[in-house]
């Protein structure tokens, strides 16, 4: 038997089977229990659509959205890539800046510019699985396409670093049953974020870098993204000077960053996380309190 914790998921299906039973064993007219069981079904299929876009509840999938908080470092992370219209001048800041990041690279656009992904690797940034064509259909089909979807982006991205990435996350961190075997298979360590940008919300990139460093705290995950794939809203100066904003108001706050392997390192070895990643290089393990699951007040 496996000693792998059961995921909410499965005990909110424990709990539900529960109280259904104790619904048919207690009401004893006929279509009171039709009603107790309509709205417990609504509620639970409720509870199931709105957990697959909660990626904080950690509902089907744990992923890890928090480093280790004894020191004020944080790990910055950018989604949707590449793009040649800001990939090359991201890359040019984050050098000038001195900053390692992680690269959450689309499968589909990995292929068609496959020198980006090589550059970035290239000047010591991880690459990361999001997916194949950052689409949603695998959200609602068999198990089969949800592996296929991204073991496809793990095939390109292998092809052109000569390594298998080691961290996935999904679209808009979108989760569902299946998913957590799909990255086991793959060995695929699944990566949320403690604060976001939220670029298509705010759109200033003033306040988004604002807002990221009056809620960043020590061990933090940052997301920003590249673009807004497929639908390109997030225009390349934008993105650029969100980057760089982020960058100048987290470092005033006296945060550090690191990337996301050394943050993570010492919890990586612990579970038996072996393989370096994509575009890793060797870094010295320490031990650190590690919070893979947290669950306080941080921005989902």
């Amino acid at each position: 038997m496996s000693d792998r914790p059961r995921s909410r998921f499965a005990w909110s299906a424990i709990g539900v089977t529960l109280a259904a039973a104790a619904i048919l064993s207690q009401a004893d007219d006929g279509a009171d229990r039709a009603r107790w069981l309509l709205g417990l079904t609504g509620a639970y299929l409720a509870l199931l659509a709105t957990a697959s876009i909660m990626p904080h509840w950690n509902f089907y999938l744990r992923a890890i959205r928090r480093g280790p908080t004894d020191r004020p470092w944080v790990a910055l992370t950018f989604d949707d890539g590449p793009d040649p219209a800001v990939t090359p001048a991201l890359l040019d800041l984050l050098r000038q800046e001195g900053v390692s990041a992680v690269f959450f690279f689309v499968g589909e656009s990995a292929r068609r510019h496959p020198a980006l992904v090589a550059r970035a690797a290239a000047d010591g940034h991880l690459i990361g699985n999001h997916s194949d064509r950052h689409g949603y259909d695998w959200a609602f089909a068999a198990a089969p396409r949800i592996l296929a979807e991204f073991a496809a982006a793990n095939r390109t991205l292998t092809a052109i670093l000569g390594d298998a990435p080691r961290f996935v996350r999904t679209p808009v961190g979108i989760s569902r049953p299946g998913l957590a075997p799909a990255f086991r298979q793959l060995r695929l360590t699944p990566i949320g974020w403690d604060v976001r940008g939220l670029e298509l919300l705010y759109r200033d990139p003033e306040r988004i870098a604002a807002r990221i460093a009056r809620r960043a705290r020590n061990g933090s995950i940052i997301l920003l993204h590249e673009t807004d794939y497929g639908v390109g809203s997030i225009a390349p100066q934008q993105a650029l000077a969100t980057a760089r904003l982020t960058i100048a108001r987290l470092r005033t706050r006296g945060f550090r960053f690191v990337r996301l392997d050394q943050l993570l390192s010492p919890t990586l070895r612990a579970v038996g996380e072996p393989r370096p990643a994509a575009g890793a290089g060797a870094f010295a393990a320490q031990p650190h309190r590690f919070l893979s699951h947290d669950s306080s007040a941080g921005d989902a």
